[in-house]
């Protein structure tokens, strides 16, 4: 019994960690617009946490800067649509605890490189690209490329890297009812572990898009950036276009 509780535990840790990159990742494959900003609030207090900003650098390439609620940088992201806007490349660091992450695509395979903090080794392996494969920001373009199929209430299975387990984990996505206070109209979907055992560890995160151009509102879910002490709150993301 013991063991299994402790297995549970290791179980349930990882999947927080893998909701953890996920969260967040779905709204820049968007470059319709020059900046987005995204306000991060705590679901348990309200407070702001945190504010990503997403800024187009060029046709195919866009960089994110998290910044603390006084405007402090503490970490920043580069994302590369240019060889696939569902499996991009993209590097990230963390400057709280110097979490780094680096994927390249080259040919059929993906480089990824992690390395959990400054004091940590860099841990390297490659990963073969198949066919449907989800990648950071690719989460966007995927809603957007499958939309029709989505709102029809078809539920849809995905890979999804996770640069930390240098693996990908299955996930279902499919058509909920939205979050209270999200706008009217909104179309909602959730986010899951294709895994029962494993979906009993987390909540499903939920997106809600504007049909009418499918942008991305509003994020609810584990945050993909930690806090001072290293811990992944649960958050409620607004979206604004500039």
């Amino acid at each position: 019994m013991k063991d299994f509780l402790v297995l549970s535990a290791k179980k349930r840790l990882l999947v927080i960690a893998v909701l953890a990159l996920i969260c967040s990742s779905f709204s820049m494959a968007d470059t319709s617009f020059s900046k987005i900003v995204g306000s991060a609030y705590s679901i348990e207090t309200g407070t702001l946490l945190y504010r990503e900003t997403h800024q187009k650098i060029s046709e195919d390439v866009y960089k994110v800067e998290y910044s603390e609620p006084d405007g402090r940088i503490f970490a920043n992201k580069t994302i590369d649509l240019s060889q696939s806007r569902i499996t991009p490349s993209f590097s990230q660091l963390n400057e709280r605890n110097g979490e780094k992450i680096d994927v390249t695509q080259t040919g059929d395979q993906l480089q990824v490189n992690y390395q959990e903090n400054s004091a940590a080794k860099v841990e390297k392996e490659s990963v073969k690209l198949e066919a449907g494969m989800v990648v950071d920001a690719g989460f966007d373009a995927f809603v957007k490329q499958y939309w029709d199929t989505l709102i029809s209430g078809k539920e849809m299975d995905i890979e999804y890297l996770v640069p930390s387990k240098q693996s990908t984990f299955s996930f279902r996505f499919s058509q909920v009812t939205c979050v209270d206070g999200t706008k009217e109209g909104a179309m909602c979907f959730a986010l899951k572990p294709v895994s029962w055992f494993v979906s009993l560890a987390v909540d499903p995160i939920v997106v809600a898009y504007d049909p009418a151009d499918k942008r991305l509102l509003r994020f609810t879910g584990r945050a993909n950036i930690c806090d001072e002490q290293g811990k992944y709150q649960t958050v409620d993301i607004q979206y604004h276009y500039m």
